[in-house]
């Protein structure tokens, strides 16, 4: 029987349980455990905390908190891995599920990003220098080598083995590093049958061994559902990810799945956590069957 290992990293940046940060334990309130066990899979839950970063303290850092958050997560998910679950993360950063990616060791990676944002800055493009901004851009070793190497143990996706699926929003000079890079971009108009995502992932070459899929929650409509304070519109309708996550995970090798960036302070009506239960069902049905 399937094993799933739930990680929960309940911050946003390094702030403990703010902003984004109050998503995960939202979402655990909401079921996410039983969600992923709904088709016989045991689930582990684990909560990934910071125990001595002194964030506030001369000459820390939220940088610093955030590449301790990513050895932490790259830490717990070989573990699982290496004792034959399956790891899912909720967190609020997405920076976080950089440590996913490493984990899977795998010969040939690939990413397939869901997010309304590019997350493709540097230090030197972003017009505010959020952190968060940047996870696409360090999983290919394009910005804070000095640091992501560490963390990653030197596990660094190809820019041609990431499909960065819905951005729509992105920072003037983020758009032209996109559009130069090997990076391919599928906007949500592009979106337009049940496997487009999966189509792609199947086109990358050399055929990737393991694939990690990362949902910033934020990829869909904002008029569908306000994920974050940076919600926008012209994204996917529930329905449409939920058939985008659903032939990832029937046609290509996911190892390894994250669901982030869910401010529960942006969602009067409470819409994201019923879609975010529906994707870790549709996880559990393809995944964590019984034998």
């Amino acid at each position: 029987m399937t094993e799933f290992r739930l990680l929960a990293v309940p911050y946003e940046v390094g702030a403990l349980r703010m902003g984004v940060g109050r998503g995960p334990e939202r979402l655990l309130e909401a079921g996410a455990e039983q969600a992923l066990g709904s088709r016989g899979a045991r689930v582990r839950l684990e909560i990934v905390e910071l125990r001595e970063h002194q964030r506030e303290a001369s000459g820390a850092s939220e940088a610093g908190a955030g590449f301790e958050l990513i050895r932490l997560v790259a830490a717990r998910a070989r573990a699982a891995i290496a004792d034959g679950a399956f790891p899912v993360l909720l967190s609020g950063s997405c920076f976080a599920g950089l440590g996913m990616a490493a984990a899977m060791n795998e010969p040939s990676p690939a990413v397939a990003w869901f997010d309304a944002h590019g997350d493709f800055n540097t230090p030197e493009s972003s017009v505010d220098g959020y952190f968060d901004g940047m996870g696409v851009a360090m999983l290919t070793g394009e910005a804070w080598q000095g640091m992501s190497g560490p963390s990653m143990d030197g596990a660094t996706v190809p820019e041609s083995a990431v499909v960065l699926a819905g951005a729509r929003d992105f920072d003037p000079a983020e758009l032209n590093r996109v559009r130069a890079s090997a990076i391919h971009h599928l906007p949500p108009e592009l979106i337009d049958s049940d496997d487009s995502v999966a189509e792609l992932v199947g086109s990358i070459r050399p055929e990737p061994t393991g694939l990690y899929l990362h949902v910033d929650l934020d990829v869909l409509d904002a008029d569908q559902a306000r994920v974050n304070i940076y919600s926008v519109e012209g994204g996917l309708t529930a329905t449409q990810l939920e058939s985008q996550v659903r032939s990832l995970l029937e046609r290509c090798p996911v190892r390894a799945v994250s669901l982030t960036a869910y401010d529960p302070e942006c969602d009067a009506d409470g819409r994201v956590p019923p879609i975010a239960l529906r994707l870790l069902e549709i996880v559990a049905e393809r995944v964590g069957r019984e034998p």
